[in-house]
């Protein structure tokens, strides 16, 4: 009798445990991609590093010193900096 009932609740809670595994460990979707604070390179300076903070949210003007200084880029290897960034609105 003990297994004839236990077979039937043994499959109910294994397809039970399918579905909740399935919703319960897939990530949920996120509304954008996550942004960055980078500290903005100076090329015309040989690349040093400024103290203006910029980001890589490609939606929003060019990040530049000032407001009509040098645009600012981040570092692609040890010696160049050509990846453009992004001015960072509060």
């Amino acid at each position: 009798m003990k297994t004839n009932f236990l077979k039937p609740v043994f499959s109910l809670f294994a397809v039970a445990f399918a579905v909740f595994a399935a919703f319960a460990f897939t990530p949920a979707p996120t509304a954008g991609k996550d942004v960055v604070d980078i500290w903005g390179h100076n090329p015309e300076d040989d690349c040093d590093v400024t103290s203006t903070l910029c980001t890589d949210d490609s939606s929003k003007p060019q990040c530049r010193i000032g407001t009509n200084g040098a645009f600012l880029y981040d570092m692609s290897s040890q010696t160049d900096c050509v990846i453009e960034l992004y001015r960072k609105v509060n």
